[in-house]
């Protein structure tokens, strides 16, 4: 009967969980939150409300609290997945950003709706293919391409699908 009772208080006196710790809590904010605080400066730019808070300001505020409300809602990507979401935005922006240009000419500038609906798109392409399993699976895809390409024979032993 002293075993159950023991293992209890032994359950209940172990540290929190890694997946749930601050340092993971600001690596992931750092690396999700910039382009959060983009948008939000961007969107701060685009309504132009007088606030008494610089847009780069409003912008930190605006990543700080959509990547603290997904936290506590239970959103917590691992840091290899923040990460990629980190580089694959920032190229994500810049392909589109580039790609606007190309069509409309590069003589015009992009208005600040534009510029939102582009961080946007591409705040929502990424974390689609970061967050998602859509994004394994393309990533399963490439791979398999990719090594067929090269002519290396498949890692997991299985025929190219």
């Amino acid at each position: 009967m002293e075993q159950p009772a023991n293992r209890s208080r032994a359950a209940r006196s172990d540290p929190p969980e890694k997946s749930s710790s601050f340092r993971r809590l600001l690596l992931v904010s750092l690396l999700v939150g910039v382009s959060l605080a983009g948008l939000g400066s961007d969107l701060l730019g685009a309504i132009s409300v007088s606030l008494p808070v610089s847009s780069m300001g409003g912008g930190l505020v605006f990543g700080t609290v959509v990547v603290s409300s997904l936290w506590v809602a239970g959103f917590r990507p691992s840091l290899a997945a923040s990460g990629a979401y980190f580089l694959g935005q920032l190229v994500a922006h810049l392909l589109l950003s580039g790609a606007f240009v190309a069509v409309v000419g590069s003589g015009a500038s992009l208005e600040s709706w534009h510029e939102v609906g582009l961080r946007s798109l591409s705040i929502g392409l990424t974390a689609t293919l970061c967050f998602t399993g859509v994004g394994s699976r393309v990533g399963d895809w490439v791979r398999r391409r990719g090594r067929r390409l090269l002519r290396v024979p498949p890692a997991d032993g299985r025929g190219d699908g």
